[in-house]
């Protein structure tokens, strides 16, 4: 089975209707090249908790949230 790709501004990948029911669609998937091969795999997306749970895991507190989040809001005048 061929696929046609189609890069224009926003690269499109255009695949046999009989393909969209085997596999899960996402609408960003993540793209890797795998030798000569395009792979392109769904992106799950997380709970909050799960995000949470990998900060505090890397060590980040809600205070560094907080205070990276002040950092990008300010003036930049």
């Amino acid at each position: 089975m061929h696929v046609k790709i189609t890069p224009n501004n926003q690269v499109q990948v255009t695949s046999p209707d009989e393909i969209a029911p085997q596999v899960e669609v996402a609408k960003y998937p993540d793209v890797e090249v795998d030798s000569a091969a395009i792979v392109l795999a769904p992106v799950l997306a997380q709970s909050v908790e799960a995000v949470r749970d990998k900060l505090i895991a890397s060590g980040i507190s809600e205070k560094d949230v907080a205070d990276a989040s002040a950092w990008a809001r300010r003036s930049k005048e």
